[in-house]
């Protein structure tokens, strides 16, 4: 999976109309609340095979720390 293309699905994820950018503060989004942190949480298990936590995703800042946590399935 490319960078775009998680963008556009972490887009999708957080069901937001605007475009994500890696740079964005996750804590500054309207959308980055409990049900999409669960929903992210789903994500990562259903499409990498990473299990992530909430205290996980609470050390989080921007957008490209959830692409670092990735990991390589993100290029």
């Amino acid at each position: 999976m490319t960078k775009a293309e998680f963008l556009e699905a972490f887009q999708d994820v957080l069901q937001r109309d605007d475009a994500v950018s890696e740079t964005e503060v996750l804590a500054d989004m309207d959308e980055w609340d409990s049900l999409s942190k669960m929903a992210t949480m789903a994500y990562f298990k259903g499409h990498f095979g990473i299990a992530i936590t909430l205290d996980q995703l609470g050390k989080l800042e921007k957008v490209s720390d959830l692409i670092a946590l990735a990991g390589n399935n993100i290029k």
